[in-house]
């Protein structure tokens, strides 16, 4: 199942997923060609991984390819992006302001809002 999943973002972001067996892609500061994001695409992965970094960066690549079935791209926290608070680190949102944008267009409304 690992060699079925790739994960692109900076070393120390990445460094358990390559521990488990995953075919990881190291950026620096985020940086990714289009040349080697299509060939990572075209590889055959059925499930990408993607930093908060390289996200931003890359937002209309990557969501341009994420309309297909596979691969599957999904957003991780960025160990170097994140916000220190109460001494753990939250990240950046931009994983979750995906998940709400995406069920806004579903269902029509932003259900993730808190009632009050």
């Amino acid at each position: 199942m690992a060699e079925d999943i790739a994960v692109i973002g900076n070393e120390d972001s990445i460094e358990y997923f390559r521990f488990l067996g995953c075919s990881t892609y190291e950026t620096h500061d985020g940086e990714l060609s289009d040349e080697q994001y299509r060939e990572i695409v075209e590889k055959k992965y059925r499930i990408i991984f993607v930093t908060e970094e390289v996200y931003r960066r890359y937002r209309d690549m990557i969501s341009k390819r994420a309309q297909r079935m596979f691969p599957v791209i999904s957003i991780i926290p960025d160990v170097h992006g994140a916000v220190w608070e109460d001494g753990e680190p939250r990240p950046g949102n931009a994983a979750f302001e995906e998940v709400r944008a995406a069920v806004v267009r579903a269902v029509g409304r932003d259900i993730t809002a808190s009632s009050g």
